[in-house]
C-alpha cells in the first residue's frame, strides 16, 4: 500500500497528530496488561476449527503469540508513517499465505477493541474518552490495512488467473494453426487424386449392366469416396476460408435445396428428413453457398447422432429484424462436458469425423454477425438455433 492511501485513510476516519499523541501516552499503562490480551486473543481464535486449521502446531502458535504482543505494542509507539503502513501491510500478506480467512481478521480486531478499552477504561484516569477514540481511530485503520492485503491479493491473482488464461488460449491457438497448417496441405494433397478415383469408378460403374453384382459394391466405393471428399472440403474450409460474397437470399429457398440434396442419402439410412418454412419469404442479406454449408453440415450432424426411423426437422421462422433457423434430431444428445467443448476445432465424440462440422459453422454464424447456440439432453437429442440478422451493417449504416 501507498503512503499516499495510508494517509487518504487517515484522513477519512480524521486521524490527526492529537490521536498519535494520545496513543503515546498510553504506551506505558498499558503495556503490563498485553500478555493478557494475547491469551485472550489466542483463547478466541483456537476456539474456531477454521482457524485451527491454518495453525501448524502448538510451535507455531507460540510464535504467532510473540508476534502479535509486539504488534500491540507497537499499536502505542505514536509513529504512524509509510513504515508504520508498510510494516502492517506485509503482516496482513502473511495472514494471506497461511489461508486465514479474512473475516476472523474482523472479528479478532473487535476482540482486540473489547480487551483494550476495559484496560484503558481501568488504567487511565485523564481523557480516557478521548484517548479511547484515538484507539478505535486507529484499530480501524489496521483493519482497512489488512483488509487492503486481501484485496491485494484477490486481485493478484486474477491477474495471474488472467495471463494464464490468455497464454493457454494463446498456445491452443498456435497449436490449431499449425494443425490447420497440416490439414490444408493434406487436403491440397488428396484433393485432386480423390476427385480422379470417384471419376474412375464412376465410368467404371457406369460401364456395368444395373443388374452386374459389381455395381452394389461400386456405388458403396463412390459413397465412401463422397465422403472423403466431404472430409478434404471441410479441412479445406476451415483453413483456407474464402471471404464472404454477400447477396440478397431467401432463406427458405436454401432450406429447399439442401433437403433435395440430403434426402435421398438420409433415406438410405432410414431416416426421415422435416422441414418447415415461413410462409413469407425469409430475405436477409448473405453468403448464400455458406448459408447452404451451414445448413447441410448441421443437418448431417443431426442425422450422425441419430438412430434409423429417428426425424430430423429444419424449422426456419422470422424473428424480429432477423431470422431464426433451427435443426433438431431425437438422437443421443450430449452431457454438459460435450456442450461446453462442441464448437471446438477437431474436437468429436464420433469414431469417424474430422471435428470441424460445428466449428466451420460457427465461423459462417459469426461471418454474418448472428449467433449459434446448443440445446441438448442426454437420451432425447440436441436442437441447434442459429439467429442471422437480414441485414448486414458496417460503419455509415452502408450494407457491405
Amino acid at each position: 500500500m501507498s503512503g499516499a492511501i495510508f494517509d487518504e485513510m487517515k484522513s477519512y476516519v480524521g486521524f490527526t497528530r492529537r490521536d498519535a499523541t494520545n496513543l503515546r501516552a498510553l504506551a506505558k499503562p498499558v503495556d503490563r496488561y498485553l500478555p493478557a490480551v494475547v491469551d485472550r486473543f489466542y483463547a478466541e481464535i483456537l476456539a474456531h476449527s477454521g482457524a485451527r486449521q491454518v495453525l501448524a502446531g502448538e510451535e507455531q502458535v507460540t510464535q504467532l503469540r510473540g508476534h502479535f504482543l509486539n504488534w500491540l505494542r507497537t499499536l502505542f509507539g505514536g509513529v504512524y508513517d509509510d513504515a508504520y503502513a508498510r510494516q502492517r501491510a506485509a503482516i496482513g500478506h502473511a495472514h494471506v499465505r497461511v489461508g486465514l480467512p479474512q473475516h476472523f481478521i474482523f472479528c479478532a480486531m473487535e476482540v482486540v477493541w473489547q480487551e483494550l478499552e476495559r484496560i484503558v477504561r481501568n488504567v487511565v484516569v485523564s481523557d480516557v474518552e478521548e484517548k479511547l477514540r484515538s484507539l478505535h481511530k486507529l484499530l480501524m485503520l489496521e483493519t482497512g490495512l489488512m483488509a487492503d492485503s486481501y484485496r491485494a491479493s484477490y486481485a493478484d491473482g486474477v491477474r495471474r488467473n488472467e495471463r494464464e488464461a490468455v497464454q493457454e488460449r494463446l498456445s491452443r491457438v498456435e497449436h490449431l494453426a499449425e494443425v490447420g497448417q497440416l490439414a490444408a496441405s493434406l487436403a491440397h494433397e488428396l484433393k485432386n487424386p480423390l476427385a480422379g478415383i470417384g471419376g474412375a469408378i464412376q465410368v467404371i460403374r457406369d460401364g456395368l449392366k444395373a443388374e452386374h453384382p459389381q455395381r452394389p459394391v461400386l456405388d458403396e466405393v463412390l459413397r465412401q469416396v463422397d465422403r472423403l471428399d466431404r472430409t478434404v472440403k471441410d479441412l479445406l474450409s476451415y483453413a483456407r476460408p474464402q471471404p464472404a460474397r454477400f447477396c440478397r437470399v431467401d432463406l427458405n429457398r436454401v432450406i429447399e435445396r439442401v433437403v433435395l440434396l440430403l434426402e435421398s442419402e438420409l433415406t438410405v439410412h432410414n431416416q426421415r428428413l422435416e422441414h418447415e418454412t415461413a410462409g413469407e419469404a425469409l430475405v436477409l442479406e448473405a453468403d448464400e453457398h455458406q448459408l447452404e454449408q451451414l445448413l447441410v453440415n448441421l443437418t448431417l450432424n443431426a442425422a450422425h447422432a441419430s438412430s434409423a426411423g429417428d426425424p430430423i426437422r429444419i424449422r426456419a421462422t422470422a424473428d424480429g429484424q432477423g431470422v431464426r433457423l433451427e435443426v433438431q434430431d431425437q438422437g443421443r444428445g450430449m452431457d454438459e462436458a460435450t456442450v461446453r467443448r462442441a464448437f471446438e476445432p477437431f474436437f468429436t465424440t464420433k469414431a469417424r469425423g474430422t471435428g470441424l462440422g460445428l466449428a466451420i459453422c460457427q465461423r459462417i454464424v459469426e461471418t454474418h454477425r448472428g449467433s449459434i447456440a446448443l440445446r441438448s439432453v442426454v437420451g432425447k437429442g440436441t436442437t441447434v438455433e442459429v439467429l442471422l440478422p437480414r441485414d448486414m451493417q458496417v460503419e455509415g449504416g452502408e450494407s457491405r
